[in-house]
């Protein structure tokens, strides 16, 4: 797929990952809509629009397509990259830090693909990537709501490919960018400018995948 020209809805992209990937879209020549909680720093990577949401509740998950899909028309590739990391062990963690988790890193990205995956499937042509931990979701001692909520949002992007990968048109897979520096791991050792261009270079694939793309 050529990006350039393409509507493509990051989310986290205020730091990260994410906006480096969001810079590296806009370099190609893509519509980049860029979304995160923190609006002034959205303000710097020259994206075609800017959306502040909260992606802790899901209404606004879809408050946000719904703003998209207004400003632009369209949506062609939607990246799921937005989490939040929740420490402590499962006696330990609290309710509102276990909902945390789940609504960021799981359901609202799953509400996002269900108000825009349609479009995509309806114009024969569209990506859809989640960006995962498959280092933690097997289980990790002291990061259980981490774990369990980037589990479920790799087995939620599974179920996204086999209902409409392939056949019709949109390439949906999940993406380990391996333990990158990030406000989520400061001490990680790679470099998040990296493993944003290997996830662009996945998405001009724009090929579905049963295993996780690295």
């Amino acid at each position: 797929m050529d990006l350039a020209g393409r509507v493509i809805l990051v989310t986290g992209a205020s730091s990260g990952i994410g906006a480096a990937v969001a810079r590296g879209l806009v370099q190609r020549g893509a519509t980049v809509a860029a979304s995160a909680r923190r609006g002034a720093l959205l303000e710097t990577l020259g994206a075609a629009s800017t959306h502040v949401a909260d992606l802790s509740d899901p209404a606004d998950a879809l408050t946000l397509a719904d703003a998209v899909l207004a400003r632009h028309g369209r949506v062609d590739v939607l990246v799921n990259n937005a989490g939040v990391r929740v420490d402590g062990s499962v006696a330990e963690v609290g309710l509102e830090d276990l909902d945390r988790a789940f609504q960021v890193n799981a359901l609202s990205p799953f509400v996002l693909a269900g108000r825009l995956v349609p479009g995509m499937a309806e114009r024969g042509e569209g990506v859809v990537a989640s960006v995962v931990a498959p280092q933690v979701s097997p289980g990790r001692r002291g990061m259980g709501a981490y774990a369990a909520s980037k589990a479920a949002l790799e087995s939620f992007t599974q179920t996204l490919r086999q209902e409409v990968g392939g056949g019709r048109g949109v390439a949906v897979f999940a993406f380990d960018p391996g333990w990158v520096r990030t406000d989520l791991a400061p001490d990680g050792p790679g470099d998040p400018a990296e493993a944003a261009e290997r996830l662009i270079g996945h998405l001009a694939a724009a090929r579905s995948r049963r295993d996780i793309a690295s």
